[in-house]
């Protein structure tokens, strides 16, 4: 009992940061998506498809600028409340300067090609393939970041797994679920981006019926890759973590996690097919609020799995 009230502690206190994260991963995934619509837009020669690359595009430099102002802001909290820290964790060759440095480049890209729709087609395509290039090279970096984040704090008991750890550590199918969740994550917040801006944006019924079918299709499509590689991480882990993992309410929660990702591919799937997806407001915020939870019980379980 004590152990299953451990686990809902840890989860009620990642509730939070899983928000302004689930913001930041869909900043992220946002490029890559923006890039295919564009891409897709320009082969097949459909207008909706170029408009709908410019809303993600909109909403997704919006969401990063959010995620790395309070990200910013959380920071220079730290820096006055744990001088000490904040110093060590910034010493030279800290693993959180390759992260910094990463970000900087989505920044830059992203608002490039979010203010460069008058460039010619190709510099601009080029532009929205570098910027999702840069933000899959965020989400690599933000791993061993994390570990060498941990190291810095308690260097007695933590140690940094480099950019390239041995093919069976857990930062491998970690790398893919999270490479997966950006661009899944980032469809779902299309929607309701979708949702906010139909009225100010007055491209049509047909445009916005046609967007929150294919940013449903994608969200779905993207965390189904996610989903799959939950075994992938348990079997990852050492044979003593993992059989105290499934002898624990670690399992059930990362059941939990599972049931979630389920629900949420299912629910965005009937927002693909449905023939009048802006009926479905309540499904797809239903969809977005429990992505927050798996997200955030995802969050609990690399918690208590590789920073405890």
């Amino acid at each position: 009992m004590t152990e299953f009230h451990d686990a809902l502690t840890m989860l009620s206190s990642v509730l939070a940061p899983a928000f302004f994260d689930v913001l930041g991963l869909a900043a992220l995934g946002a490029p890559l998506l923006a890039f295919a619509a564009e891409a897709m837009g320009r082969a097949q020669r459909k207008a909706f498809l170029e408009k709908f690359a410019q809303h993600l595009a909109v909403m997704g430099f919006g969401l990063l600028l959010l995620a790395l102002a309070v990200t910013a802001a959380g920071a220079g909290l730290a820096a006055v409340r744990f001088p000490e820290i904040m110093e060590r964790l910034h010493a030279p060759g800290s693993p959180l300067f390759p992260f910094y440095g990463a970000m900087a480049a989505v920044l830059l890209l992203h608002g490039l090609y979010r203010f460069g729709w008058g460039l010619p087609k190709g510099p601009h395509l080029a532009l929205g393939a570098l910027a999702g290039l840069a933000s899959l090279t965020a989400v690599w970096l933000s791993l061993p970041a994390l570990r060498g984040f941990t190291a810095l704090l308690s260097p007695e008991t933590a140690t940094a797994s480099g950019l390239f750890p041995a093919p069976g550590s857990p930062f491998w199918p970690c790398l893919a679920q999270y490479a997966a969740l950006a661009p899944a994550l980032a469809g779902a917040m299309a929607l309701l981006f979708l949702l906010h801006r139909r009225d100010r944006d007055n491209y049509g019924r047909d445009y916005y019926a046609f967007s929150m079918r294919l940013a449903a299709r994608w969200a779905a499509l993207c965390v189904l890759p996610a989903l799959a590689v939950q075994p992938w991480l348990l079997l990852s882990l050492e044979p003593g973590l993992r059989g105290l993992v499934l002898a624990s309410p670690t399992a059930l929660l990362w059941g939990l996690a599972a049931l979630l990702m389920l629900l949420c591919a299912g629910s965005w799937w009937a927002v693909a097919r449905s023939g009048s997806p802006m009926r479905l407001k309540g499904l797809m915020l239903g969809a977005a609020l429990a992505a927050w939870l798996f997200h955030a019980l995802l969050l609990a379980l690399s918690a208590e799995l590789f920073f405890a």
